[in-house]
């Protein structure tokens, strides 16, 4: 258990919004939110001061339902008047708006007024090449200043930014391009990783032999690129460098698609998720300016890639607040710098700083000696999202991370909802892996097949009951599409695809994808228990548990798993891991098979890729691995098919 200090909840953001809204606690917030819609999200738009050209006069409009809500239909706005020309009118104009360490240790900085004028640079760049309001245009870019100005830019003119994974390979980036009907891309010439340049133009130009469509590439030129294709192909420094810097932000309805953030599948392909200029104001104001506490002096650094919703999510959030954003490239890890995420955040007085379950076990690995070197005295926040916690690398976290100082905040949402169902706040006494409260203006419940209720501590659906403003309103181009994936097992009901529970104290826990749910001899389980019953024994640092096929049961838990640091396997430890998990969490779970693996399938997010997991090892076809950061770890997976039975 965890509770935070005094002064940090006296001093907080959501502490203050309370006293505004003349209440006294957070759950009475969560009560008159899900109850007065309309009230909670006029409070959220009036708090991010966000800077309509024309008010509107409706601020929700549910004539169409709960899967067609409008939001502020006969407004307009352009999102950067909000995010940038107003931070600048309130005296924030030489702040550092941007922090970026390459990751050879170069630095730059930029204030907001340099991020206006790039940003200012990048909308004309496009406009002069006949880009408008409305076009696609995409963002395959590392992790540098000027992927900030590229989304920015885009959103200033009105046009739709298109974020990519900056790992993507060439039939990833073509298929994405293709189905949005992108006119320009914004690229580099490569990304920083690891020590080397890793190609990106080369790619891009490669996928292009597939889309049409695009007619302007723009290009970021670090290591010497050069066009592919004169006509189409042009250098950042000589276009966006020599556009005005006085681009006027142009006017778009309040439900003018921002951005298109496109979501991996099992199958077929990947899904647009569409954001709007307003939505994502609303919801990085709730999740993060409110319930994760980031305020005008924090230093935000959460490494991430702006083809995850993390990406666009950070940088509007720490704008929204006044902030600084800590930017970095490269990874996290290095072998040759175990903790380079944290020597980052002491070098660079991170007071927000944003991880990840599994990068915490990865940090695990090493001796936490020289973590004694690191002064992260200026941490307040310590946010978590993307999976689930297991116990030992929460407390891990707590004690070398947070020193039991700074607040472990805990998320969970998705790339659908430009933010959380479940968060924490420095308000509660957190529980380890848990989350304390449901997100504001969400309506979360647990839901068992039928539709009914769960009761304290019975797993089930995690539903959204009163639509956010900043839930997607379609999927692009594919409205139906949109209409089965997330309405259709619950009438009026958002249904996001998590298994979670909550229990009697309030705390909920989220026990992973329902897509991943094993159903052994009818009964069911989250893999996260399972898992976190393999890594509580300190042999295991990370795990993956499926269902395959069983002669007996129809289907048998299988676990495959990494060992930790100077553990060696035998048939002892394997009964032991066994025994294990049927202690913790029952014997009809006790795995049949558990196998060990270098390492399991992540994105570059550091999620385990369960569904390639189950694949490899059942010889099934795996669905899009184009997330997949490692896909060299599914040969060894694989190759356990026939062993152990």
């Amino acid at each position: 258990m965890f509770t935070p200090s005094k002064d940090i909840q006296d001093c907080s953001a959501i502490r203050a919004f309370l006293t505004r809204c003349g209440l006294t606690d957070y759950e009475s917030l969560v009560a008159r939110a899900d109850a007065e819609p309309d009230w909670f999200w006029s409070q959220i738009l009036d708090l991010a001061n966000v800077r309509f050209s024309r008010r509107y006069r409706t601020l929700r409009d549910v004539s169409g339902g709960p899967a067609g809500i409008r939001w502020a239909a006969d407004a307009t706005l352009n999102l950067t008047e909000t995010c940038l020309d107003a931070r600048i009118e309130v005296g924030l104009g030489e702040k550092a708006a941007i922090d970026w360490i390459g990751e050879d240790g170069e630095r730059r900085v930029w204030t907001y007024r340099d991020l206006a004028c790039e940003s200012a640079r990048v909308a004309s760049a496009l406009a002069a090449r006949g880009v408008g309001a409305g076009d696609a245009v995409g963002i395959y870019m590392p992790m540098v200043p000027e992927i900030e100005a590229a989304l920015l830019g885009v959103a200033r003119l009105g046009a739709i930014a298109v974020p990519l994974f900056s790992g993507y390979p060439a039939p990833a980036v073509a298929a994405r391009l293709n189905d949005c009907t992108a006119k320009a891309v914004l690229t580099a010439d490569a990304s920083r990783r690891r020590g080397r340049p890793v190609p990106m133009e080369s790619v891009l130009v490669e996928a292009l032999a597939d889309v049409s469509s695009v007619h302007t590439v723009i290009s970021l030129r670090r290591f010497g690129g050069s066009a592919a294709d004169p006509r189409r192909d042009l250098d950042w420094a000589a276009t966006v460098g020599a556009a005005k810097a006085d681009f006027a932000p142009v006017p778009v309805a309040s439900e003018a698609p921002l951005m298109i953030a496109y979501t991996s599948g099992t199958t077929g392909r990947p899904k647009g998720v569409v954001h709007t200029h307003l939505g994502v104001q609303a919801a990085a104001t709730t999740n993060f300016l409110l319930c994760l506490d980031l305020k005008r002096e924090d230093r935000h650094l959460w490494m991430t890639d702006m083809g995850w919703v993390m990406g666009p999510l950070t940088l509007i959030s720490t704008l929204l607040a006044g902030a600084t954003l800590v930017l970095a490239e490269g990874a996290p890890s290095t072998p040759d710098d175990p903790f380079r995420l944290l020597r980052l955040a002491s070098e660079h007085g991170v007071t927000h700083l944003g991880v990840a379950p599994t990068l915490v076990r990865q940090f695990m690995r090493s001796d936490p000696g020289p973590l004694a070197r690191y002064n992260l005295s200026a941490l307040r926040i310590v946010a978590s999202t993307g999976e689930p916690w297991t116990e030992d690398a929460w407390l891990w976290h707590l004690e070398h991370i947070c020193r039991h100082r700074a607040v472990p905040l805990n998320i969970s949402g998705g790339t659908e909802l430009f933010g959380a169902i479940l968060t924490s706040t420095v308000l509660h006494t957190l529980r380890p892996c848990g989350f304390s409260s449901e997100a504001l203006g969400v309506g979360a419940k647990v839901l068992r097949p039928d539709g009914s209720e769960a009761t304290d501590g019975e797993m089930g659906e995690l539903v959204v009951t009163k639509p956010p403003l900043g839930l997607t309103p379609t999927i692009w181009r594919d409205h139906s599409r949109y209409l089965e994936t997330y309405w259709s097992d619950y009438p009026g009901v958002w249904r996001h695809g998590d298994w979670a529970r909550r229990d009697s104290d309030g705390t909920w826990f989220i026990l992973g994808r329902s897509d991943d749910t094993l159903n052994i001899a009818g009964k069911r389980i989250g893999p996260t228990e399972i898992e976190a019953a393999l890594t509580a024994t300190g042999n295991v640092i990370d795990a993956a548990a499926i269902a395959a096929p069983d002669d007996l049961k129809g289907l048998a838990v299988v676990c495959v798993c990494v060992l930790a640091p100077g553990v060696k396997t035998d048939d002892t430890l394997v009964e032991q891991l066994k025994d294990n998990v049927a202690a913790a969490v029952s014997q009809p779970f006790r795995p049949r098979e558990i196998h060990f693996v270098e390492a399991l399938p992540k994105t570059r997010s550091m999620k385990t890729m369960r569904r390639v997991v189950r694949a490899a090892f059942l010889g099934e076809n795996p669905g899009d691995l184009s997330p997949l950061q490692n896909p060299e770890v599914i040969a060894p997976i694989a190759a356990l098919r026939n062993k152990g039975r």
